[in-house]
């Protein structure tokens, strides 16, 4: 106890001999915020507001890109898989056919946009066949497409 009487009696000798007040004295008014405080603080918060509201923004275009990429590479996948268990494989284009399309599906609107789904076929060897299915879309002014390809032998 000694030691922090002693340690307040000395740092209250150094603020009245070199400051030249007691630090007793000083009063400090801690009422409220100033309004530099108020202003600096609002900033910051406008400031990361402002930055997770680019990031919610972004975010919503991507997971809306991501969804219109799924939905044509399902229509695609959908369009494989009929050619490859419902037609027969001499039914499926030929060499005149490639690299013109084969078949060109009516355009489907799905998620509020318009899918185009186009197949191309070209004959590698007399038993097997490479079938190229094109989806094509409009998102955010441009053009966008997927491929998928396969190739289907003739079964023996």
């Amino acid at each position: 106890m000694g030691a922090g009487i002693l340690l307040d009696a000395v740092i209250n000798l150094w603020y009245t001999s070199l400051l030249g007040y007691n630090k007793i004295m000083i009063k400090s008014n801690n009422k409220g915020f100033t309004y530099i405080e108020l202003v600096l603080a609002m900033a910051i918060i406008a400031f990361i507001v402002l930055a997770f509201s680019q990031l919610f923004l972004r975010t919503t275009i991507s997971v809306k890109s991501m969804e219109f990429q799924t939905l044509a590479y399902n229509f695609a996948g959908d369009k494989m898989e009929d050619i490859k268990n419902n037609v027969a494989f001499a039914g499926i284009g030929g060499p005149q056919w490639y690299p013109n399309i084969w078949q060109s599906d009516p355009p489907q609107i799905m998620a509020g946009t318009t899918f185009t789904r186009n197949v191309r076929v070209s004959a590698l060897a007399s038993s097997l066949k490479r079938v190229d299915i094109e989806v094509i879309w409009t998102e955010g002014g441009g053009n966008k497409s997927i491929e998928i390809s396969t190739l289907i032998a003739e079964k023996w």
